[in-house]
């Protein structure tokens, strides 16, 4: 059964995503190279959000912070893997790549690129600290909207 913490895990995912994003455009070339790349990435956490936390949150406090940070964890992983994706394809329609196992093997090495480049301690932080706070935020609106709905 859908409930409102969906939408609303989603919301929050997707703005922890596009404040991640903004934070990360200046440590990687490549993101910095694509003009969408902020709304990618949070549309792409706001997709995670509705899928991943929002079916989890209200069990217990520590599994909803649990699930959150998995979410964040999860769609940084999406994020890499989309946008490592697309520099192949842009390296190959440039040429760059003689044959499909260079871009295949080209592919693992962009994605790894793209995660150790996040692996900088603020953006670390950034990411644990917004993935705690939403984890937090989600459960106790969940645990009011669910104490509003069963005194009905």
């Amino acid at each position: 059964m859908y409930t409102l913490i969906r939408p609303l895990a989603a919301l929050a995912l997707g703005l922890l995503g596009w404040l991640a994003a903004e934070a990360y455009r200046p440590l990687n070339v490549l993101a910095s190279d694509s003009v969408t790349f902020a709304l990618w990435t949070a549309g792409i956490s706001a997709a995670v959000g509705w899928r991943f936390p929002g079916s989890q949150i209200g069990r217990k406090l520590w599994f909803s912070v649990y699930a959150s940070l998995q979410a964040v964890a999860l769609a940084a992983l999406a994020t890499s893997a989309l946008f490592a994706l697309r520099q192949v394809f842009i390296l190959g329609y440039r040429r760059q790549y003689r044959e499909p196992m260079d871009a295949f093997t080209g592919y693992f090495d962009i994605l790894v690129s793209f995660l150790v480049t996040g692996f900088e301690r603020d953006f670390l932080i950034l990411l644990g600290v917004g993935g705690v706070v939403i984890g937090l935020a989600l459960h106790v609106l969940n645990q009011m909207m669910e104490r509003r709905r069963l005194t009905r």
